[in-house]
């Protein structure tokens, strides 16, 4: 894949899994068929996907070590809430 190839296929791939991006990835995915370079294709869209999924585990972790004290949290945070999202059920 040259260099313009995969500028058209890194604009075009979406990280989140929302129905638009999925389709968008899907589309990169068949672009990468027709010019012989699917597998290329496929490991970018992994790796955005992976990118995504660090981002949000590192938002929530950073969200979590705020205080679960309600008396010292700030008065738009819900303790609740945010223990409800963020603790890992396995």
């Amino acid at each position: 894949m040259n260099k313009l190839e995969r500028e058209v296929v890194s604009r075009l791939i979406g990280s989140t899994n929302s129905i638009v991006e999925r389709y968008r990835c899907l589309a990169a995915i068949y672009f990468g068929e027709k010019h012989g370079c699917k597998e290329e294709v496929i490991k970018m869209v992994l790796s955005a996907q992976l990118e995504w999924l660090n981002w949000i585990t590192i938002t929530q972790r950073r969200w979590q070590k705020e205080t679960k004290n309600q008396n010292k949290a700030r008065h738009h945070d819900s303790i609740a809430l945010r223990e409800k999202y963020v603790r890992c059920h396995i």
